[in-house]
């Protein structure tokens, strides 16, 4: 990517979408944490910790559902190469109808099972009702990726934005006048019942059933490595409910959940690469020099955007916590760094993911998830029993030992990327992020990393880059 090479992205080609999709995204993402923060600021200090726990834990279990759901159909929709048919798209809908509702059947028949394991009041019934929108989350997944294959990113960001404002406008009246944690319930399940309608009208593809026994082969030879990677690096989001609602009480698990909110609205800079990447990279899969150089600047870019963000609220999210949400929340700030460090690592490495599924290595992602999860869920179970809420920090910190394998896969698979630069700006936030534990004077770490020369020469270059792009997009 040199500014030589820089074209008008308004106007032409692939490199046009990419820049226009990324802008629209980039904005829907941070018009969406505006709400979310605000959102999270009101419900949660209305609601509580002990009731916002069996809610993060019923939404947990209900959003790893919803991914064993899609089995990987969606990205196989948007990756594939040449013509999709209209009768691949049925027998797509078919197959996401068919998991979905066999999964609905499972687990509202296992809701005994799973409340005995989480002793937390009222998680059955929230479980019970926020399971029936993992059928609409599923039904959706063909219409979307009509729309991302085309690289329509205006349209999902509208629906996206939309569906966040339906689920808000909502929830908060309904906390306001006392329904507690079942505002909630309501503005998601509203949220997920908008969304999969409005992505068929934008698709205009109303669901079609058929079936092709061939087609499903093809379809899910494809996916079944992606898929099984997914809902690997999924079963993180059990950490908290699995293992912490089954140490520690719902108030541990709501503090946690808050935490991880927290973690995924600072860090939308991560999920609007990926989601770029997954429609992006393919077009590029031949040509390893260019994955390298993608893998190179990912991690930079990724680093550069993300790290700020992190560090200001370290320093500064103590104070919001306790004036806004009150001192119950305050457990949030003792894993934030563990988590936030967590976050960090891996919009490092997001691409590196990304690469090996173009590559069609999906069995190498999914080494490096059953590495990483065995290390996070064996940690947890270890140390939260015996540290309490800090002991899932700790168990963040121990799966960051899980990297140096999916750096291999991607080293043997095309080269190796830089990682000066990225890890010199890594180590600097690191330290910063943890000025509670270290003292006051690691605050300038970050600042030095940033400011020493070869991360001067760095950011002339990539400042070049934007001022030229910028100026041919006027």
């Amino acid at each position: 990517m040199r500014a030589d090479n820089a074209v008008d992205p308004a106007r032409h080609g692939l490199r046009g979408k990419v820049f226009q999709g990324g802008t629209l995204l980039m904005g829907r993402q941070l018009l969406s944490m505006g709400l979310s923060l605000i959102g999270l600021l009101l419900i949660t200090r209305i609601i509580g910790p002990a009731s916002y726990g069996p809610y993060v834990a019923a939404l947990g279990i209900c959003q790893y559902a919803q991914n064993l759901g899609q089995a990987g159909i969606g990205v196989y929709l948007v990756r594939a190469t040449g013509e999709v048919t209209e009768r691949t798209f049925a027998v797509a809908t078919t197959l996401l109808l068919i998991s979905a509702v066999g999964l609905l059947v499972i687990l509202e028949s296992s809701l005994g099972l799973i409340a005995r394991w989480m002793p937390m009041p009222g998680l059955t019934p929230l479980l019970a009702v926020l399971l029936l929108s993992v059928v609409f989350q599923t039904v959706a997944v063909s219409s979307s990726a009509r729309l991302e294959r085309a690289l329509d990113f205006r349209r999902v960001a509208m629906i996206e934005m939309a569906g966040q404002l339906l689920y808000y406008a909502a929830a908060l009246p309904l906390v306001l006048l006392g329904f507690g944690v079942w505002s909630l319930v309501t503005g998601w399940c509203l949220q997920q019942v908008f969304m999969c309608v409005a992505f068929q009208v934008a698709a205009r593809a109303w669901p079609k059933l058929a079936w092709d026994t061939a087609i499903a082969k093809s379809m899910l030879n494809y996916t079944l490595g992606y898929a099984a990677s997914d809902w690997l690096w999924q079963l993180r989001n059990l950490v908290n409910p699995l293992i912490v609602g089954h140490f520690l009480p719902a108030e541990a698990v709501g503090q946690v959940g808050l935490a991880i909110r927290m973690l995924e609205l600072l860090s939308f800079t991560k999920a609007v690469a990926y989601r770029l990447s997954v429609a992006v990279l393919a077009k590029v899969r031949h040509e390893p020099a260019k994955l390298v150089e993608a893998a190179t600047d990912g991690m930079r870019l990724q680093t550069l955007a993300l790290g700020p963000v992190l560090i200001g609220f370290s320093w500064f999210g103590g104070m919001a916590l306790a004036l806004v949400f009150g001192q119950r929340w305050e457990p949030v700030m003792l894993i934030y760094p563990y988590l936030a460090l967590s976050y960090l690592t891996n919009a490092q490495f997001n691409i590196h993911a990304s690469i090996l599924y173009v590559l069609h290595r999906n069995w190498a992602v999914s080494w490096f998830h059953v590495v990483h999860i065995v290390l996070f869920a064996g940690a947890a179970w270890v140390l939260v029993g015996r540290f309490g809420i800090v002991g899932y920090g700790y168990a963040e910190a121990v799966a960051l030992l899980s990297y140096p394998v999916i750096h291999r896969s991607v080293r043997l698979a095309i080269g190796s990327p830089s990682y000066r630069i990225s890890a010199l700006w890594w180590a600097g936030i690191a330290v910063g992020l943890f000025w509670r534990q270290l003292g006051y004077w690691d605050l300038a770490v970050p600042v030095i990393a940033l400011l020493c020369p070869p991360s001067l020469r760095q950011l002339k270059v990539y400042f070049q880059m934007f001022a030229i792009r910028r100026r041919h997009a006027v």
